[in-house]
């Protein structure tokens, strides 16, 4: 190494800048994998909702569209109402059947715990925020794979994708910004932008109303043994009054 070359690496502001770099992208990472978990602890109780209460939520919704329907062939004054059921019941079933083509894995807490982990792993390294902009596409598409795999409990999907990662190098994190300040500068704005965004998009999620509704719940299986005796007794009072 030459002594200007020496100088360059020494210059404190580039020292700086690269460890904010560093800092900035490790607090982005966590961030970015705080909201994928919480989003996956969303949809999985999604999908356990659809294959615990969907049949009996289509039944429900099939004979209430049904006595609408011969209220408003007698009384016109029930058609918006009819077609309000109508609706309400297509459009539930289109989610019904996008459920029934999803399915999960079943993992063991061993599992789950590794789940996790390596998918925090592979998401620093193809996360399309925390690579440079040429690799950005790449860095999607390989992104998309694993989070898919991830709602999935695909461990062995996610394992792949990780190794894959970890051995070719397929898609690297921007670590290298040579001694050129203005690029260093310009990457901590983009990450500090990029991390105010995340930001704002979890505490959104954790105000939405799925997300409270999730997280107060201590029992899912308690919860959704009740949900369905209540499904089941309004379905059968509303065929004893037929």
């Amino acid at each position: 190494m030459n002594t200007a070359t020496l100088i360059h690496v020494l210059d404190p502001k580039i020292k700086s800048g690269l460890k904010q770099i560093e800092n900035l992208r490790e607090e982005l990472t966590e961030k970015e994998s705080e909201k994928s978990e919480l989003d996956k602890l969303i949809h999985d109780f999604n999908v356990r909702h659809q294959q615990e209460c969907g049949q009996l939520i289509i039944q429900l919704l099939t004979i209430r569209k049904d006595r609408l329907k011969e209220k408003s062939d007698s009384d016109f004054e029930w058609k918006q109402a009819y077609d309000d059921a109508g609706k309400a019941f297509h459009d539930y079933q289109k989610i019904f059947d996008a459920a029934q083509k999803e399915s999960q894995w079943n993992l063991t807490n061993d599992e789950e715990i590794e789940l996790k982990d390596l998918f925090r792993k592979a998401s620093k390294c193809c996360h399309p925020d925390m690579v440079e902009d040429e690799l950005e596409d790449e860095a999607g598409a390989t992104f998309h794979e694993l989070k898919s795999a991830y709602n999935q409990n695909d461990l062995s999907r996610v394992r792949e994708i990780w190794e894959s990662l970890e051995s070719e190098k397929q898609v690297n994190v921007s670590s290298t910004y040579g001694q050129d300040l203005k690029k260093i500068k310009m990457e901590i704005v983009r990450l500090k932008s990029q991390l105010k965004i995340v930001k704002s998009d979890l505490k959104e999620l954790k105000d939405s109303p799925s997300f409270i509704q999730v997280i107060i719940l201590d029992d899912w299986d308690e919860y959704f043994e009740e949900k369905k005796r209540k499904l089941e007794q309004e379905i059968q009072h509303m065929m004893a009054n037929a």
